[in-house]
């Protein structure tokens, strides 16, 4: 669930697929008891190969209609994935958060006069947004940055609002799980740590705050175990080599002054306080919820 801005002075990353052929014959059937239950096992597998083509096939028609092909593609791919992890209801609710997030980036990066592509899904691991071209400034940077989880926290803490407008149950345990999840995954993304958004504010501080985002997420890999963080750790720590090697040769962003590297570290920390008090809140109010039903089976009336 991270923005993926390209690093300074990188290429665009390219994405494509191409089926293996295959070369084994094809074997005749042979009768027996077993042949029927072969036979439906064909039907399905031929069902969701040509449902496989289809989406390829008229994926590529929507990659030609313009600028959000890519976008819808790759959310009706990711909704697979949120849909298989969360199931369909609350997959609906992580993919829209997701979006506003990458949206607030959009916004931001408009009011700064820079040109930035549609959001793109990375299937489970979140989105991406582009500037299309370089900032002028670390100040630019770092307010494009934060434009994400800003509006992204907002959003979350929206549906905790709405939620506490309404009476006891499964609709209001729903968007307060996605609120909390909202609140979460804009408060990790305020890591330290590029190519998180953290990393991007707070590199108009002190670019040594990325080394500190990498311990950060050692930490965190080695107390949990979880494999999106190592992930995470190896793109930081290639992103941040990158980053210092970059400003040895003048090709990062320009420095801002220290009144500047004040406010938009100030900022970033009111950031992540609102973040992580969201989170607490939003959990609280699940503990303390009367009824705690599968979210993904509401009943009753928004």
């Amino acid at each position: 669930m991270t923005d993926m801005q390209a690093p300074v002075g990188s290429e665009p990353p390219v994405y494509s697929w191409s089926p293996a052929p295959s070369h084994t014959p094809p074997q005749p059937e042979r009768h027996s008891p077993a042949a029927p239950a072969r036979r439906r096992e064909g039907g399905v597998l031929g069902g969701l190969a040509a449902a496989t083509a289809a989406f390829f096939k008229y994926g590529v028609v929507l990659l030609k209609l313009g600028k959000l092909g890519p976008t819808m593609i790759s959310m009706v791919i990711a909704f697979f994935f949120y849909a298989l992890f969360f199931g369909p209801i609350f997959g609906v609710g992580v993919l829209v958060l997701i979006l506003v997030h990458e949206l607030g980036h959009v916004a931001f990066s408009a009011a700064e006069g820079v040109p930035m592509s549609a959001p793109v899904f990375l299937g489970p691991f979140g989105a991406f947004t582009r500037m299309r071209r370089a900032p002028v400034d670390a100040r630019q940077e770092a307010v494009i940055a934060l434009g994400g989880p800003l509006v992204g926290t907002a959003a979350a803490l929206l549906l905790f609002a709405l939620a506490e407008s309404m009476a006891d149950g499964s609709w209001k345990t729903l968007l307060l799980a996605l609120a909390e999840f909202g609140c979460f995954i804009n408060l990790f993304n305020l890591v330290p740590m590029s190519p998180l958004d953290g990393g991007r504010i707070t590199n108009a501080v002190s670019r040594w705050l990325n080394v500190a985002g990498l311990v950060l997420m050692l930490g965190f890999f080695l107390l949990f175990g979880n494999p999106f963080a190592l992930v995470l750790l190896i793109l930081g720590g290639i992103t941040t080599i990158q980053r210092f090697r970059n400003a040895r040769r003048g090709l990062e962003p320009a420095p801002v002054s220290p009144r500047t590297r004040a406010w938009i570290g100030a900022a970033w920390i009111v950031m992540l306080v609102v973040a992580a008090g969201g989170m607490t809140v939003t959990h609280n109010a699940i503990v303390q919820s009367r009824e705690v039903k599968n979210v993904n089976q509401p009943s009753g009336n928004l």
